[in-house]
């Protein structure tokens, strides 16, 4: 024939993919609404290609119109894949997401900690970079829950991880590490720089008391572990940064007791 194969696969791929039902994937839609038109994708475009063989089918010869279709069919096959594997791909992610998100706090959680941990104690060791890990614990926190209840107890949660993130940089990340403790990863940070941001928060707690009742006894206890100064494995970092929370935390107690 005068017009070659390719070109007219060209010029029909163009025209099916500007048909109607055909139109370019849309961000924010719901998965129903993903799936139903990867369906009406699917059936608009066999539609087009089916019409398409129809009007070549006098024009070509009969090899050239099976090498046609099948090389067309393809071509289609290839671009619903593609969608799916998108819509799949998204689904993932989310899923992901919301498998390592608190829902109390809207922080990430423990696996994603133990993850970012991995990440960034990798990449310190890659660029001989330092980073600091900081465990974080809530003092006297059962005492008000058995109190006030859970929903309160759910708010001091909430409002200890605002503090937390709003007192740290954004390149920190902040996560709750399980019940009333908090945990943060901060890349390229030294031991003594960290420990010099927590005294600010620290200094800050008792502006944050008078918010509400809940909060008038509320106190934080950290414990910071370093990468390389204190150790240069996982496990270590957060064993070390526990031992330290603890230690503050005993403090504290003390200065309670003591009426300070």
């Amino acid at each position: 024939m005068a017009v070659p194969i390719t070109q007219l696969l060209h010029q029909e791929l163009e025209r099916i993919l500007k048909a109607p039902g055909a139109a370019p994937d849309e961000e924010n839609r719901t998965r129903d609404e993903e799936i139903e038109t990867i369906f009406r994708d699917g059936a608009a475009i066999r539609m087009a290609a089916n019409d398409a063989a129809r009007r070549y089918a006098e024009q070509m010869s009969k090899d050239e119109l099976i090498e046609f279709q099948a090389v067309l069919s393809a071509k289609l096959d290839e671009l619903l894949s593609t969608k799916i594997r998108r819509l799949f791909g998204q689904r993932a992610r989310a899923l992901s997401e919301q498998a390592e998100c608190d829902p109390v706090t809207e922080l990430p959680n423990r696996a994603a900690f133990n993850r970012r941990l991995r990440d960034e104690l990798e990449r310190a060791r890659r660029y001989r970079r330092e980073l600091s890990v900081v465990l974080f614990d809530v003092d006297r926190f059962k005492s008000v829950n058995d109190q006030f209840g859970h929903p309160a107890g759910d708010h001091i949660l909430a409002r200890v991880a605002s503090i937390l993130k709003s007192s740290l940089r954004q390149s920190d990340a902040v996560f709750r590490h399980g019940g009333d403790e908090f945990a943060a990863v901060c890349p390229e940070t030294s031991g003594d720089a960290m420990a010099h941001a927590l005294r600010r928060l620290e200094s800050n707690m008792p502006a944050w008391r008078l918010e509400s009742h809940l909060l008038e006894h509320l106190d934080i206890s950290w414990g910071v572990a370093s990468f390389p100064a204190d150790a240069i494995e996982e496990n270590e970092l957060i064993s070390i940064a526990d031992n330290r929370l603890y230690a503050c935390k005993r403090a504290h107690h003390r200065r309670s007791a003591a009426g300070l």
